[in-house]
């Protein structure tokens, strides 16, 4: 397949020629062409695709004018990008390799440095986490009109995307740059109160900065939300990195 040749989810919708963009302007085949990307090399049979595309609400005869809206996306794409949309019994396929289509190169990036991170090769994991992250330019299906469509698989990228950030704060954490991931940090525990790793990180790195009581401050606020909010107090990872804090033990999270 020719390497100019690139597909985009992560952010707006994009298909791309070289440097020319593809203008999709209807609707149904943006959705489309977002359910076929969403599952590529996989088929996509025919009454998931007129869920997806209808949002929920297909028509009657919806494979024949699935049919005619396969055809018209072909044709938008043009020769070299439509034949990248493959029949495929009992439906259709987007065929594309991990560098034509920006989701795939991110979920391999982040399973090299998921791996990283387990070999503990802290660099390595930095470096291949930080090129996952930069290939997410805004939320997934951003410009698809099909909550459908978000709701099947944008809760898989979004835990990639913050189990990367997690694995990339965790590299910078051990190679000392504690001080930089702090602002960061603060932002993801306020966005995602309940994920406690965040909030562990947090800690960790006030901790590692000798900030001490505002990580045990962070400590606080977090099992007052946790305790106010589910009724629960918080979980093994917290509470450890608590000790740690109040022991004087400088480890990071994790």
């Amino acid at each position: 397949m020719a390497a100019c040749i690139s597909f985009g989810l992560l952010g707006t919708l994009e298909a791309k020629d070289g440097s020319r963009d593809i203008v999709i302007s209807s609707q149904r085949l943006r959705v489309l062409l977002a359910t076929l990307l969403a599952r590529a090399n996989s088929s996509v049979p025919m009454d998931e695709l007129a869920e997806l595309v209808w949002d929920g609400r297909p028509p009657a005869h919806a494979g024949v004018t699935l049919r005619s809206y396969v055809k018209r996306l072909r044709r938008v794409l043009g020769v070299e990008l439509g034949a990248h949309i493959v029949t495929r019994p009992p439906g259709y396929l987007a065929q594309v390799a991990d560098d034509e289509l920006d989701c795939l190169r991110f979920e391999t990036l982040c399973r090299r440095g998921g791996a990283a991170v387990r070999r503990q090769q802290w660099n390595d994991a930095s470096q291949v986490l930080t090129a996952a992250l930069a290939l997410w330019r805004d939320t997934p299906f951003i410009d698809t009109p099909s909550q459908a469509l978000r709701d099947l698989h944008l809760p898989r990228l979004e835990e990639w995307r913050l189990q990367a950030l997690e694995w990339r704060i965790e590299a910078e954490l051990r190679l000392g740059n504690a001080a930089s991931q702090i602002m960061e940090l603060r932002m993801l525990a306020a966005q995602h109160p309940m994920r406690e790793h965040f909030q562990a990180q947090l800690m960790s790195a006030l901790h590692l900065c000798g900030r001490q009581a505002e990580a045990l401050a962070v400590y606080q606020d977090a099992r007052s939300l946790l305790v106010r909010e589910i009724g629960i107090e918080p979980g093994d990872e917290l509470r450890r990195m608590q000790q740690q804090i109040l022991a004087g033990r400088t480890r990071t999270a994790g």
